[in-house]
C-alpha cells in the first residue's frame, strides 16, 4: 500500500487515510521480488586494551534502505485507467508511506483494528520495460524509492 499521507504515524494510520483517494493499494501491481525495506546495523568491535582478557563489541549505526520496486502497467491503456494508476502515480519526487501489513490475506480490505509497518519514502524518476519472454511477457515498470526517515512499526489503523 502507498499512502500519500498518515497525519500522526507515530500512533498508526486511519482507515480513511489508507482508503483515500490519493492512497493506492500496489499489492496486485507489484512484482513478486520487489525491493523490500531493509534494515542494516553495523556491529562495532571495540579497541581492545593492553590488560583486557576479552574483546567486546556494541551496535553501530543503523541504515534503513528502500529499492527498487516493479510493478505491471500497460503502456497503451487510457490515461487514469487501472492498468496505468500505478505508474501515473509513482512520479520523480513523490512522498509518502508505504505501508505494510503483514500475514494477512492479501484481497482482505485494509480496516481498522490491522497493526501495519509504515516507512516513510521518496520516489525517485520511473522507466517502463518489459519483463519475462514469451507467454510470460508483460510491461511493467522500474521505479527507485528511499526510506527517508524512521519506520513505524506495529501500529494499529484507527477508525
Amino acid at each position: 500500500m502507498f499512502a500519500a499521507t498518515i497525519a500522526a504515524p507515530n500512533t498508526g494510520p486511519t482507515a480513511t487515510e489508507l482508503n483515500a483517494a490519493s492512497s493506492l493499494d500496489i499489492t496486485f501491481y507489484l512484482m513478486s521480488e520487489w525491493g523490500r525495506p531493509t534494515m542494516n546495523t553495523n556491529r562495532v568491535q571495540l579497541a581492545r586494551r593492553l590488560g583486557d582478557g576479552a574483546q567486546y563489541g556494541t551496535i553501530g549505526t543503523t541504515t534503513f534502505t528502500g529499492g527498487d520496486l516493479q510493478m505491471v502497467v500497460n503502456p497503451q491503456a487510457a490515461a487514469g485507467s487501472d492498468q496505468r494508476k500505478a505508474y501515473e502515480k509513482f512520479t520523480d519526487g513523490l512522498s509518502g508511506f508505504i505501508v505494510r501489513r503483514l500475514v494477512t490475506p492479501l484481497t482482505t480490505d485494509w480496516a481498522a483494528g490491522q497493526k501495519v509497518d509504515l516507512f516513510p519514502v521518496l520516489f525517485g524518476p520511473s522507466m517502463p520495460m518489459p519483463s519475462g519472454t514469451g507467454e510470460e511477457a508483460e510491461a511493467v515498470f522500474q521505479v527507485a524509492y528511499e526510506v527517508t526517515g524512521p519506520p513505524y512499526f506495529d501500529k494499529a489503523v484507527s477508525a
